[in-house]
């Protein structure tokens, strides 16, 4: 009998990431990701909350097809601006002479930039082992070249004379 076999579920990785404003915190944006809609999430983050006062809205949206690559890279290009103080990690100032949409639009062009310089990094890794397979056929036929005349039997206590 045929064991079962397990198939696994396909993780989504597509969605947005998301600027969200607080309508009490006006110099504070919230950058996260979901996968579900924009919509849902606003209902999950406005539910009543002791530890954030305000309403949040979303109003710049940045479509990725990798979520979590597209979140750390934006909480990268703004940990300088990460409010310490804040109970959650999303958290960040807005920082001096940039608007929210320009961060989004920041976001966008380095996730942008970013993807073309993996697929020219996986582009690279490739010739790197394409190259290093041949090396490696060229050592095992020059080998068999050098040692083709040389006898595989030494007989041991034999005299040379």
């Amino acid at each position: 009998m045929a064991a079962k076999r397990r198939t696994r579920k396909r993780v989504k990785k597509s969605g947005i990431v998301y600027f969200a404003e607080n309508t009490r915190i006006p110099q504070m944006v919230k950058i996260g990701m979901t996968i579900d809609s924009a919509e849902r999430r606003l209902e999950l983050a406005n539910r009543k909350n002791e530890f954030m006062c305000g309403l949040w809205s979303i109003k710049h949206k940045v479509k990725t097809n990798d979520v979590a690559r597209t979140e750390t890279l934006a909480h990268t290009l703004f940990e300088d601006y990460l409010d310490s103080g804040s109970i959650s990690t999303e958290m960040y100032l807005i920082p001096q002479n940039m608007t929210i949409k320009q961060m989004a639009d920041l976001v966008r062009e380095k996730d942008r930039i970013y993807v073309e310089h993996m697929e020219e990094e996986e582009s690279a890794k490739a010739a790197v082992a394409e190259a290093q397979m041949r090396l490696e056929e060229l050592h095992r036929k020059h080998k068999e070249e050098l040692t083709r005349d040389i006898p595989n039997t030494v007989e041991v206590g034999k005299k040379c004379d």
